[in-house]
């Protein structure tokens, strides 16, 4: 049982406000900082007054990163607070939304829920991992923008004039369709606005080029940088250097999960009880849990999906499940269920391993 206060951090873009309550959620003392690093020394000095050890985070991935990562580097025990569990208990006592009372309610959640995990401090746990974020974060916003991008130009080209249009094809991919305005003669346009749409449209062919040229050396580069952190997630089939990268970047230090369950629980591929009246029995029936993190969840349906088509093993395994009676979906589940319980251990074992080569370094 907890005997010592908890606080509660509420970040925004310039402040964020520290609330602490005792061990039975009673608010104590709350204040709010410049979220800066005087910030951060004024707000350890408050929490070390206060003899806090335990501290909640929410929105520790954006606004409050920063202040998480002070906080790690104190040796405080912090703790990622989903916006969800502040919100539930701000609900429970039917209280106004500040920066104070959220405060108060992320210190309570950790309260009602000491097994939350530990914030995704990445630049204290493993600068490498730090970099490969960043590199993966840069290359998503490329690949987002661009389809967003071509999205739009295949809205614009439905609109040419007929005899533009109908020399295209109408099939394939989006960019498949732009390149071809290279080979069309569009010098007989009669229109001003399909003269205008093209006028953007053809450069913008080049343009694409040079996004996917990008977006393959931000890939090269994780290569090169997984290469570099010695991770073995790419010899499980289906998982390549994007999804490795997102594992890595995700789950950040992986004996944060003391077991396989509570991995499968935080990736939403554990299946989630939903019974009544087995009294003292085990649950007699579960459901898909609808929570978890959705990306490091597609990257096992990715997985399950690849091993299903070519690796006898996990077509021997799905199978199996469909003849006792599961559907294609209930046995998808079940083998995304036995990957990830592959994954974490294979994260566990690649850990380990760099530790002991960090120690022989030291020595």
């Amino acid at each position: 049982m907890m005997t010592s206060p908890v606080a509660g951090i509420d970040p925004h873009q310039d402040t964020f406000t520290v609330g602490i309550v005792d061990p039975n959620g009673v608010e104590i003392t709350h204040d709010t900082y410049p979220n800066s690093a005087v910030g951060f020394f004024e707000a350890i000095e408050m929490l070390n007054t206060h003899h806090v050890h335990l501290v909640g985070v929410e929105g520790s991935a954006s606004w409050g990163s920063h202040v998480a990562i002070a906080l790690v580097a104190a040796r405080f025990d912090a703790r990622e607070v989903p916006p969800q569990r502040s919100a539930q208990q701000r609900r429970a006592r039917r209280l106004a939304k500040t920066d104070t009372v959220d405060a108060y309610s992320t210190a309570r959640a950790v309260l009602a829920e000491p097994s939350l995990g530990p914030v995704q401090a990445l630049q204290i746990y493993d600068p490498l991992v730090a970099k490969i974020e960043a590199v993966l974060e840069h290359r998503r916003m490329l690949v987002e923008v661009r389809t967003l991008v071509l999205h739009y130009a295949f809205d614009q080209i439905s609109k040419l004039p007929t005899e533009i249009r109908d020399q295209l094809t109408t099939t394939g991919k989006i960019e498949g369709r732009l390149r071809r305005l290279e080979q069309i003669d569009t010098t007989t346009v009669s229109t001003a606005a399909g003269h205008y749409r093209l006028s953007w449209l053809i450069p913008l062919i080049d343009q694409d080029r040079a996004a996917r040229r990008q977006v393959r050396q931000l890939e090269a580069e994780l290569d090169r940088l997984l290469d570099e952190h010695g991770t073995s997630l790419r010899d499980e089939p289906g998982i390549g250097p994007i999804a490795a990268a997102t594992l890595l970047t995700e789950v950040g230090d992986p004996f944060r999960f003391a077991r396989e369950s509570k991995f499968a629980r935080w990736s939403g591929t554990g299946a989630v009880a939903l019974s009544s009246g087995e009294g003292k029995g085990a649950p007699v029936r579960h459901r898909l849990d609808f929570g978890g993190n959705r990306r490091i969840n597609s990257v096992l349906y990715i997985a399950s999906v690849v091993q299903h088509r070519d690796i006898d093993d996990a077509r021997v395994y799905i199978d199996r499940k469909i003849s006792e009676g599961k559907t294609r979906r209930e046995a998808r589940r079940a083998h995304k269920r036995h990957l990830a319980n592959r994954v974490i251990r294979r994260m566990w074992k690649d850990e380990t391993c760099r530790q002991q080569q960090r120690h022989k370094r030291a020595a």
